[in-house]
């Protein structure tokens, strides 16, 4: 049967019509918002997600093919910590908001350290809580469509999500369940950047939430496997231990920390105790492992001395930097603890040449006992001596008093 013109214009038409309906349908379901949507539903929904402010897991982790148990605790806010083993070696890290930080054994490091940027962007990865794509405009991330993939067997919707600052991830999210299958994103090895696929499975719901309780890793020649026994959401946390601890050395000193009423003092020529009076001073921590504070007093000039303690882990020592305003001298004090006496001074190391004679006097140098037997009362003993250390001779008493 022939067809008119006017036949064939309607059926051209209609065929277009319909591709046309059949093509704004697969843009719709293509559009990255469309796709976030379901799989944040498949989490347990906006509202759900939303109402969860905390989450401690802990379970069994899994590398270089030994098997130890793990702490992670995370929060809306991407604060994190995290404790478990990298073989042997028992790794903890964290963010409080303010200082990304870790405790690496296999590094050398007995003491936490910062991190640089590569770990930084493992551990806001690690921090997401449930999926980065919650709350994905708020935080300025960028989301493109790539398209569709089979794997195994499995429809993927493939998802580029690019965080500020950071190398872009590809997300597979599949597309029967919109629960993500598997990622690519970059990684971190001993501090060096590492391409990795991670990969998800064993979802279950805890109290409404939807979460994977096996995550499988690969990068480079490294596999490691999580598997997740329990979660706790929104239990009571202690925000102190997402903070960047103290070197262990200097919890010794932490007593110091406060605010204080300084009884003043100092020898006189004739060998007896002067009162000069008493002052205020404050003592705490610059960062987690220096502790600073000021004494200054009224003599005949003002007196006012800066002073900066510190442990030297390549020494084995502590450190105490001292500035004295009136001199514009800085110095440098090093010395260790005897039962609860911290004594420091500036004597030359055996050998050293005395770069600091003078024609026609001698040196004197100085040591300090800072004497910390109970948290409400300190003392701050000086002496000088001007024979190498030999004798030491009284100069100047503080006694601190909790204020």
């Amino acid at each position: 049967m022939r067809l008119t013109s006017l036949t064939l214009l309607v059926l051209l038409f209609l065929q277009f019509t319909s591709s046309l309906a059949t093509a704004c349908v697969s843009d719709d379901s293509d559009r990255p918002d469309t796709i976030i949507e379901k799989h944040i539903a498949a989490h347990g929904g906006v509202e759900k997600l939303s109402s969860v402010h905390s989450m401690k897991l802990t379970g069994d982790f899994t590398s270089f093919s030994v098997v130890h148990d793990f702490v992670t605790i995370k929060t809306s806010d991407g604060w994190f910590y995290s404790t478990y083993n990298l073989g042997k070696h028992r790794v903890t890290e964290g963010y409080d908001g303010d200082v990304f930080w870790t405790i690496d054994p296999w590094q050398g490091f007995d003491f936490p350290r910062k991190i640089n940027q590569v770990e930084k962007h493992v551990i806001m990865q690690k921090a997401d809580l449930i999926t980065p794509f919650f709350m994905w405009k708020e935080k300025n991330y960028e989301v493109r469509f790539l398209g569709r993939e089979d794997i195994d067997g499995m429809e993927m919707n493939v998802l580029e999500l690019t965080r500020p600052g950071m190398p872009a991830e590809t997300w597979y999210i599949n597309s029967n369940t919109s629960l993500a299958y598997k990622y690519h994103s970059q990684w971190v090895d001993f501090t060096y950047p590492m391409q990795a696929e991670t990969y998800f499975d064993d979802y279950r719901e805890v109290d409404g939430l939807v979460m994977p309780f096996y995550t499988e890793q690969t990068f480079s020649t490294r596999h490691r496997i999580t598997q997740i026994k329990e979660v706790l959401i929104n239990s009571n946390l202690d925000e102190r231990i997402f903070r960047m601890p103290s070197c262990k050395y200097m919890d010794k000193l932490a007593m110091l920390d406060g605010t204080w009423d300084v009884d003043v003092q100092v020898m006189t020529r004739q060998g007896s105790w002067h009162e000069i009076g008493t002052v205020h001073s404050t003592f705490c921590f610059m960062d987690r492992n220096r502790l600073q504070g000021n004494i200054s007093y009224d003599m005949a000039f003002p007196a006012s001395n800066d002073f900066i303690f510190s442990y030297n882990k390549r020494t084995d020592q502590y450190q105490l930097i001292q500035f004295s305003e009136l001199f514009s001298v800085t110095e440098l004090f090093q010395g260790s603890f005897t039962n609860n006496k911290l004594i420091l001074d500036n004597l030359p190391e055996e050998g050293a040449v005395n770069s600091h004679s003078e024609t026609g006097n001698q040196r004197a140098y100085t040591r300090y006992i800072i004497s910390l037997d109970t948290m409400e009362a300190i003392t701050i003993e000086r002496k000088q001596s001007t024979d190498r250390g030999e004798n030491w001779r009284d100069a100047e008493k503080l006694t601190l008093t909790r204020h």
